[in-house]
């Protein structure tokens, strides 16, 4: 599933580049998540379908190649190890459950903003907080990253102290074409490391893409 995940989100970006400006930007519009859309009142109304479908096709546009490259390489990366430990519609059901997550804490954050999010990222961190969560259990039974538990623990203290870090700095740094969501990757990273014990099953040995 993560090959799939990761053409999904490449043929995307791919059709969003040869699109005209007028028709880019009204998929820009009506597919990313925009937090005003769900907290002014009778937002909704003005499109519903948009309201509805936003918090799921917002994870497969991204800002940029640079974006996109990086949230791919990751996705491969912490995706696969997490995949190997679910069947394929529990590995979806997860992975969007953690981009849900995300864009919830983007909008607890940002309530009133007018500013479009978008990336797999929310999704992508919560692929990295379970590997964190099932690494500090007992990780050499589900082949993952890190060997023991305090391996497991600093990563994720890393990685929390890096989305902060990179977070304050923003996106122009890496071109991702805006600020980089640290709302989202905390949204995604908690929902993945809460809710990892109820998806993953024991190590499996069929091919995780």
């Amino acid at each position: 599933m993560v090959r799939w995940l990761i053409a999904s989100c490449v043929l995307v970006h791919l059709l969003m580049a040869v699109l005209p400006n007028d028709l880019f930007y009204v998929v820009i519009e009506r597919f990313t998540f925009i937090s005003a859309r769900y907290t002014m009142v009778n937002a909704w109304s003005l499109d519903p379908f948009a309201f509805i479908v936003a918090p799921f096709t917002y994870m497969y546009l991204h800002g940029g190649f640079t974006h996109l490259i990086m949230n791919m390489a990751m996705l491969l990366a912490f995706g696969t190890a997490i995949a190997r430990l679910m069947d394929a519609p529990s590995f979806i059901v997860f992975y969007t459950i953690c981009g849900i997550f995300g864009a919830i804490f983007w909008l607890l954050i940002h309530p009133d903003s007018t500013d479009p999010l978008l990336g797999a990222s929310g999704a992508i961190s919560g692929m990295l907080g379970a590997v964190g969560r099932i690494s500090m259990g007992r990780p050499d039974s589900h082949q993952m990253p890190f060997r023991n538990q305090n391996t497991a623990l600093l990563f994720v203290a890393i990685w929390l102290i890096f989305n902060f870090v990179f977070g304050i700095i923003g996106g122009a740094l890496f071109d991702l074409g805006g600020e980089i969501a640290w709302e989202a990757h905390l949204g995604g990273f908690v929902a993945g490391f809460a809710s990892a014990p109820f998806f993953c099953q024991p190590t499996r040995t069929d091919s995780p893409y």
